[in-house]
This record gives C-alpha cells, sequence and structure tokens, in this order.
C-alpha cells in the first residue's frame, strides 16, 4: 500500500511522494512508503529500485531534499496557527520567512536543518553574536535591519507564543480586529490581574479597575524597574481603557453575580479549545473517579477505590487506566499517618502505559489479543517489534495535548515537568465544569453500565441504593479488579461500536475505538517511541540530597553504592543553584519500590549511579512501598524509637507485612498478599541469563569428556617444567608408568635433593 506519511517514521513533513532527493551520493525520486521503508527510484542512470529505512536515510549527513534543479532545499512545516489563514498570500510568505529567521537566532537550527550552521551555534554563541550575524546576513538580502531591532521583533514573537503574525504586525494593512487591539501585551495581562481580584471580591465598578491597573503599572514598571518613560507608554486614556475592557469581556465580570463572578475567575488561562481532534494523539482527557466498588487493601481489610483514565478524543481509546486505594489514615487534620489516594506519581505512571502496548495476561479471552482484533496488527508490528503476539487489543496514541481538571495532584510540578519532558502540552479545564471533558465523564458512566456493576463489591450509584453486607462478600484485591478492568479495556471498550465514532470516509458507518484507529493512522502515522531505563528515570519522583559518607537520605531512608561510586562525592557540593536545590544532588526514586534509588552525576557525562536501601537485606521477601515505611515509622516512634532507627522501622515493615500474610483474616486467601505497586517501570538494564536458550538436558545423553589420569610425581612440577605434548602418542607416553623402550633414563626424573647419597639409597630401596 502506497500513501503519504503512512507508518513508522513518517510524522516529519520533510519528505513527500515524488520528491527528489540526494542520498550517499545518489540522486533519487522518493515513489512509495510502505512500513518504516521507503522506495527510491535512481535518477541520472538505469538501476534497481532501492528499498531503504527511512530513519537511515533521513539521519544521513549528505542527505537534502532537491528542487528539479538539483539544488538543495529548505523544508519547514507551517506553524500550527490559524491566524495565518486570514492574511493575504504576500503576508503569510512573508511571516514564515521571518519565523524561519528567528527560529535559527533563538535555537541555532533552521527548520528543515539538523545541524547549526556556522556562526548560530548556541554551544559557541551568544544571542548577541547570532543576532548580529542575522542582521548582517539579511543586509545583504537588502533588509536593512539592526540586530537590536532583530531583537525587539524576537521579543515581540516570544511573547506571542512564537506567532509567526507577531513578526510582520507592523506596517502590515488589513488585518482582522482582533481583542487587544494594539495595546501593549503586558498591560493586557494586568488588566486581567485586576479582573480577576476583583471578581474574588464583592463586586466593583470599571472605575476601580481602571485605578487598580494604573497603580500597578506605576509599582512594577515605574518604582521596581525604575523605568519611568515605559509606565507612560503603557498607560492608556481612560475612554481607550473602557474599551479594551469591554472588547475583552473583562467588564461584564465585574457587572456579574457573585456566582457568576467566581466562575469566571476559576477559568484557566486562554485560550481555551474544545475537545475536537482527527488524528490519534492530538487532544486526550484525562480524570478521577470514584470506582464505587469495595476491594481489599493492601492488609486485607475492605478499602475503597478511585479510577483514573486517559482517553484519546479522536479515536475514542482507552490507553491508560489505573485503579488505586482510597484510605482516609489515621490521626489530626494535617498529620494523618496512612492516608492515600491517587497521587502524582499515579498520573506519571499512567503516562507511561501509553508509550508502550499492553500485554494480555494468563486466562484472558483470546479476542483480547491485537491479532485478533481490528487493529493493523502486521504493520504496527512492522514498525514496532514490541506488538508481539501477546499485545492486546489496545493501541498505542502518544500524547500531544491532554485537558486535565484543577485538582491538586494534575497541578503538581511533578506531573508538569514529566509532561514537558514528554513534549506533552496541558490544557486546564473550568472547576466544576464536567462539560469541559465530556468524554472521560461519559466513559465513566459506560464503564459503571458494563463493568462495575457485575464485579463483588458494588456499592451502586449512590448511598440511597447501596445494599447491604456489601463488606462481608468475598471481595476481590485492588491488584485482581486492575487487572479485570485493563481486560474490559481491550475486549469491550475498544472493540465495541461506539455512537461517537463515524467514518471518515463513509458517512453513517459508525465504528469501533480500534476500527476508528485502523482508519485515522494511516494518515497521521505511527513512529514508535520505547521509553528507556534512562527516560524512565526521569519520570520518578525527584529528591534533592546531600551526599555523606554514609550516602544519601529520602525519607528517612539511607541509600548507599556498593561499588563506592558515591564515597567518591560525599561531602562535594553539586553547584546547582535555584529554590530547593542549594547544591544538592538530584535523586529519583519510586515510592512503590522504595529499596532502590538513582542519583544523577550530572558531571559525570550525566550518568546515573545506583545506590540500594542500606536495610534492604532486611526486606528481600517482602513486598513493601513507601506508604508500609510511613506506618511502621509511626508505630516505632509510637513506642519511644526514632527515626534514625531504620533497621528497627524495617523489622516492623517485615513484621507487618508477615501478619498480613499470616494471620486469620475475615478475607482468606490462598495464595500470598501483594499490596498494590502499580505497573513496574524499567528503570534498570536486565542481568543477562547464562542459560538462555538452553532447552531440557536429557541426563542419559552425556558422555564423560575424556581425560588422561596424571601420575603423582608430576604434581610436585611446576608448570613450566612440563613438556607440551600436541598429539595423542605423545601423550601417553607422557602419562605411562614405564618409561620409552629405547632408553633406560627415567624420562621425568624427580627433583634432586641436593645431599650426598641420598638418591643411591632411593634407587637401591626401589
Amino acid at each position: 500500500m502506497t500513501q503519504r506519511k503512512l507508518w513508522g517514521w513518517f510524522e516529519s513533513d520533510r519528505v513527500s511522494l515524488e520528491d527528489r532527493v540526494h542520498w550517499q551520493g545518489r540522486e533519487f525520486r522518493v515513489i512509495a512508503f510502505t512500513g518504516p521503508h521507503v522506495t527510491l527510484r535512481p535518477l541520472r542512470e538505469p538501476a534497481a529500485l532501492v528499498e531503504a529505512s527511512y530513519a537511515e536515510m533521513a539521519g544521513s549527513a549528505d542527505f537534502a531534499v532537491l528542487d528539479e534543479a538539483g539544488n538543495a532545499v529548505e523544508r519547514t512545516r507551517l506553524p500550527p496557527l490559524g491566524q495565518l489563514l486570514v492574511v493575504g498570500k504576500e503576508d503569510r510568505k512573508r511571516a514564515l520567512m521571518w519565523h524561519r529567521h528567528m527560529k535559527e537566532v533563538e535555537t541555532g537550527i533552521r527548520p528543515g536543518r539538523r545541524v547549526p550552521r556556522a556562526g548560530y551555534d548556541p554551544a559557541s554563541t551568544t544571542m548577541e553574536q547570532r543576532l548580529k550575524r542575522k542582521a548582517a546576513e539579511l543586509d545583504e538580502l537588502d533588509i536593512s535591519i539592526s540586530w537590536r531591532t532583530l531583537d525587539d521583533k524576537r521579543r515581540r514573537w516570544k511573547q506571542a507564543d512564537e506567532n509567526p503574525l507577531a513578526l510582520i504586525i507592523d506596517g502590515r494593512k488589513g488585518r482582522a480586529p482582533s481583542p487587544g487591539g494594539r495595546t501593549d501585551p503586558r498591560l493586557l495581562e494586568i488588566m486581567q490581574e485586576v479582573t480577576a481580584i476583583l471578581a474574588r471580591q464583592s463586586g466593583g465598578r470599571i472605575r476601580q479597575a481602571f485605578d487598580l491597573v494604573e497603580e500597578r503599572v506605576e509599582t512594577r514598571y515605574a518604582k521596581e524597574l525604575e523605568d519611568p518613560q515605559e509606565a507612560k507608554r503603557l498607560r492608556l486614556p481612560r475612554s481607550t481603557f473602557y474599551k479594551r475592557m469591554h472588547e475583552l469581556g473583562l467588564s461584564a465580570i465585574l457587572l456579574g453575580t457573585t456566582r457568576q463572578r467566581a466562575s469566571q475567575a476559576s477559568k484557566p488561562k486562554k485560550p481555551y479549545t474544545p475537545s475536537h481532534a482527527v488524528r490519534p494523539g492530538q487532544i486526550m482527557q484525562i480524570d478521577t473517579t470514584p470506582l464505587r466498588i469495595k476491594v481489599l487493601g493492601d492488609d486485607g481489610e475492605v478499602v475503597s477505590a478511585e479510577m483514573t483514565i486517559l482517553i484519546d478524543v479522536a479515536t475514542r481509546s482507552i490507553v491508560a487506566l489505573m485503579i488505586v486505594p482510597v484510605i482516609t489514615g489515621e490521626g489530626r487534620p494535617g498529620q494523618r499517618v496512612g492516608g492515600r489516594a491517587t497521587r502524582t506519581f499515579d498520573l506519571v505512571l499512567l503516562l507511561a502505559q501509553a508509550y508502550a502496548p499492553m500485554p494480555t495476561l494468563p486466562g484472558w479471552d483470546p479476542l483480547t489479543a491485537a491479532s485478533a482484533s481490528a487493529l493493523p496488527f502486521i504493520k504496527l508490528r512492522e514498525a514496532d517489534p514490541r506488538f508481539t503476539e501477546a499485545a492486546a487489543a489496545r493501541p498505542v496514541i502518544h500524547p500531544r495535548t491532554i485537558i486535565v481538571d484543577q485538582g491538586s495532584t494534575y497541578l503538581s510540578q511533578h506531573f508538569e515537568d514529566v509532561c514537558n519532558f514528554l513534549g506533552i502540552t496541558l490544557l486546564y479545564a473550568r472547576k466544576e465544569q464536567p462539560d469541559d471533558k465530556p468524554i472521560v465523564e461519559r466513559v465513566f458512566s459506560s464503564f459503571a453500565d458494563s463493568f462495575s456493576q457485575y464485579v463483588a463489591g458494588w456499592t451502586g450509584r449512590s448511598h440511597a441504593v447501596r445494599g447491604r453486607g456489601i463488606e462481608r462478600q468475598p471481595l476481590w484485591t485492588i491488584n485482581e479488579v486492575q487487572h479485570m478492568a485493563h481486560e474490559w479495556v481491550a475486549l469491550d471498550h475498544q472493540q465495541l461500536p461506539h455512537e461517537g465514532l463515524q467514518h471518515p470516509e463513509l458517512p453513517g458507518v459508525t465504528l469501533s475505538p480500534n476500527e476508528m484507529y485502523a482508519a485515522l493512522v494511516p494518515g497521521a502515522g505511527y513512529r514508535p517511541r520505547p521509553l528507556s531505563q534512562a527516560d524512565n528515570r526521569q519520570l520518578l519522583l525527584p529528591a534533592w540530597v546531600t551526599v555523606t559518607d554514609k550516602g544519601f537520605d529520602i525519607e528517612n531512608r539511607t541509600y548507599q553504592n556498593e561499588a563506592g561510586e558515591l564515597r567518591l562525592m560525599a561531602g562535594l557540593r553539586s553547584g546547582l543553584a535555584g529554590p530547593g536545590k542549594g547544591g544538592r544532588w538530584e535523586a529519583r526514586f519510586n515510592p512503590y519500590r522504595p529499596d532502590v534509588a538513582w542519583l544523577y552525576d550530572h558531571r559525570g557525562q550525566g550518568r546515573w549511579v545506583k545506590a540500594d536501601f542500606i536495610h534492604r537485606r532486611l526486606l528481600t521477601d517482602v513486598h513493601w512501598t513507601a506508604d508500609h515505611w510511613e506506618e511502621a515509622t509511626a508505630v516505632i516512634l509510637a513506642d519511644g524509637g526514632r527515626k534514625e532507627h531504620q533497621a528497627a522501622i524495617a523489622l516492623a515493615v517485615k513484621e507487618r507485612r508477615r501478619r498480613t500474610r499470616t494471620a486469620p483474616q475475615r478475607h482468606t486467601r490462598s495464595g500470598p498478599w501483594i499490596p498494590f505497586q502499580g505497573p513496574e517501570l524499567d528503570v534498570d538494564k536486565p542481568v543477562a541469563d547464562p542459560y538462555a536458550g538452553i532447552g531440557e538436558i536429557d541426563l542419559d545423553s552425556i558422555t564423560p569428556y575424556e581425560s588422561a589420569p596424571i601420575p603423582a610425581r608430576l604434581t610436585a612440577l611446576p608448570a613450566s617444567d612440563l613438556p607440551l605434548v600436541s598429539d595423542r602418542e605423545g601423550l601417553a607416553a607422557l602419562f605411562s608408568d614405564t618409561p620409552p623402550d629405547d632408553t633406560d633414563e627415567d624420562p621425568f626424573p624427580g627433583p634432586e635433593l641436593g645431599l650426598p647419597g641420598i638418591t643411591e639409597s632411593v634407587e637401591g630401596e626401589m
């Protein structure tokens, strides 16, 4: 099948069908894309077609896209800005031209190129040097501009989120009117800040907003920055200020009721876009809801649970699902011990699920396999070797934009850092507005109808309809419910038709999420992005630590490296500055498997140093988490111990886990009690099995290896005195008990003792 951007590595618009390219010293014409490969037809000499890996071709140092004259051309992707469509052709061309120049000044690499040009490498040049070089380059193109003016354009371009239209706003005629007009964006931001403050109060008039904006401009620029001229330039006449407030809708907020003003104040930063997508991964939604199923917790007692889902808008595919226990904890508010619910790290584990195929588990229905579903399994396996026969019928879709609510876990810095690391943009929905995430909210209802109500422990949708004796039923553990929910995703949700999914080319044909994915992915492309061990370590929880002779501490647990690498860093400062750092080192750990931590040595070529918990051997046969450590610490402190007694805390963890496994409980189970530890991240290189690939050995087929007995008298000789014999006859003569027939001498006499008469007496005795 031939189609542009079909599979593999074709998310980039760098190469298209019928393009003329240069590669390995020859010129070709691109005639087909198939899987991760590209088919090329030589141009200058008659020769056979060439099939090559697209990644290898595009990554080659001499690769270039040529025009029909044979000259290398620079390609760039049109920025995703709909405003470019409302301007004229010449303005659009000029905006994109400036956009390419600004990109090269900002990053050092011009769009369409892979390496910096001379004089633009950020590693060896400053911003001022690149600006001056760009100004000189433009002067040769008859574009006269100083480097300072060029810097002003770059700043305006950055403030507009790299919008190309910001580069041509000066002197451009006939532009479409926009809210705010020519008002400085900094002043518009101050106007929004003041409106948000007044919206939380008892309301006010627009006159009060004008006075507060004037006061903030004076304080921020005239006093703090000591720039009265800039403050004067930002001020607006009162009539213009009122006009801008009306255009931006801010005056209507001030005049609304208390409820209306509170609703407006809770809105996320603009722009907010509705959930509409035409490509897998373009927009996703994520949310958390109570599961309404009673389950067995880590200690075998009945607990509640909640579920978090990540769903793709374009295909309605559930690409990740996580169920965690909900425990209130004990103690006063703010000092409770043992409480937990969905945390930031659970969201990170959820994101990690979206980057790898979901494996089927023993006991699942055969129809849950990807090879038996509507997914394009053969093509997926060609592009991604991880799609084996054991892969479940759930597509791998990499998120580009995710709509989240304003819960504390979603607002955490670690979650935001991980999304930035993975290249994910976050859009925040409004508070108490479920319509901002309608798709994921609808899935929660479908999950209750087709899954939850059939599971033992179902409590109903509310307390008004809750049955009696739910806690006394035979219940499932949290891990078992998680596995069943994943099976429901692969068997039910992904393979049943959805009313909201219509075939893009056949109107009226309703598709399942897997069928919709199969219809959309040929036009969007699929590029596997497996997370390496180093990538997964970046997903772990961060901790800033000080390295001493004993190692480093995380949550009252000491970690040490047996190879002694940490001892070389003891007492040294990391050199990192910033809030919360103070010269400390970056460490990462998994709270569900806290027996190992990783310290990042940014000075040693970016290496990760693995460190073990010093009392790890006390807990080798115990499944434990950071929550168990916290509970055991509280027990030791209640008995008069101290946090520094780590060995005693480790033994307390072991004892509590032993009681969970062996003590009689209401809900007895046959196997070991494994607590909820979430999906495991691949953070360490697996140890190679020396016996891998060797099947069972038939002991009857084993024959002894041929060997020769060594006379006792030879064991006293050093190895250097033994003769070298390579043939079998010489080997037989070497180990013979009698000397050869042609000599009366012993070929290997014993060492002389050096005492007179000893040799004669010994020979006489023999």
